[in-house]
């Protein structure tokens, strides 16, 4: 090879260098990148999937704060990532986006092979040259030897690099407890201390009930209470919210205390909202049966259900065996 054609390769792994360098330089991230990045990794846990770093509500701010102090003190993305998931449950990471530094991280080895390949095509195809100055086949070999040598520290750099980068990712990927997808998982202590520090917040509703529903389920109607209550009074909650709590509050009225009167005054209101909800027009004929002694009015409601095009075989079955009750004037069960 020609003195050129060597001051080529160098100049061009010289260039390579210097590019990685400034690379990597540039993408080390100062403390506020850091909280941002985390930030924007994290789902907020009583907002509709937004990151905590998007949202403006309390919890947010104070997992932001949180993220803020750690990384102040030294504390890895990892460390970080695991503390929040482990005092806030019910956030989850949200999918990271592809950044600009995954994509070179993942091309720079393929650049730096081609490369390879291009500098040993061109060494075999140059032509040979011959005379007594210049021993041929040395020559060559040392030129094949060289840009070997120099395609291995150009994947070594990216290697390396690819060690500094993944670095800074990797705490958002093998935490423990990152499999958290639903409230499922939360414990009722848990959820509590989450809504006594967010009462205010609007988005704060759907754990509540969430909450209240397990209570409910339980039997536990003094701990379901207050959390049907607030979200039945919300003036954020959706429709659907406000249906599913008032028809609780209406169920655990008749249930829990016999008040019969005030129970259909709730699923009512319920009915208000969605005239077509399946549940509350149950509930509704098994307090007139049960509570008010209207047979006739009971035996109605279920028989309409029985046309509901929502109705689930489960729910079929229970109404058709009320109604078989009532047809021979059993007493309500």
């Amino acid at each position: 090879m020609s003195e050129r054609g060597r001051n080529t390769i160098t100049l061009a792994t010289m260039t390579i260098l210097a590019v990685l360098i400034v690379f990597l330089v540039a993408t080390n991230p100062s403390e506020d990148d850091r909280v941002a990045r985390l930030g924007s990794a994290i789902m907020c846990p009583v907002c509709q999937g937004e990151s905590i770093a998007q949202s403006p509500a309390p919890m947010a701010r104070d997992m932001m704060d949180l993220i803020e102090e750690r990384v102040a003190a030294g504390a890895s993305d990892a460390e970080i990532v695991d503390e929040i998931l482990s005092s806030f449950s019910g956030a989850v990471l949200l999918d990271p986006p592809v950044s600009g530094p995954t994509i070179v991280l993942w091309a720079a080895p393929v650049a730096a092979l081609l490369l390879g390949l291009m500098v040993i095509w061109w060494w075999r195809r140059a032509p040979v040259t011959s005379g007594e100055e210049t021993p041929t086949r040395p020559v060559r070999t040392r030129t094949a030897v060289t840009a070997l040598a120099t395609i291995a520290v150009l994947i070594v750099i990216v290697v390396i690099a690819g060690f500094f980068l993944r670095e800074r990712t990797d705490g958002l990927s093998g935490v423990a407890g990152l499999e958290v997808e639903s409230l499922d998982e939360v414990s009722n202590a848990t959820m509590e201390a989450v809504i006594v520090a967010n009462q205010d917040d609007p988005a704060i509703d759907g754990m509540r009930l969430a909450l209240a529903e397990r209570y409910f389920t339980s039997g536990d109607y003094q701990a379901a209470f207050p959390h049907f209550l607030a979200v039945a009074e919300s003036e954020a909650a959706s429709a659907s919210q406000v249906v599913t709590a008032l028809i609780g509050l209406g169920w655990m009225a008749w249930d829990g205390n016999g008040e019969a009167e005030t129970a259909l005054g709730l699923l009512d209101q319920a009915l208000s909202i969605d005239v077509d909800s399946i549940t509350a027009r149950y509930l509704k004929g098994r307090v007139l049966w049960c509570g008010l002694g209207d047979a006739s009015a009971a035996e109605d409601l279920f028989t309409a259900l029985l046309s509901s095009p929502g109705l689930d075989a489960e729910s079929r079955v229970l109404i058709e065996e009320d109604l078989t009750a009532l047809s021979e004037s059993e007493p309500c069960r």
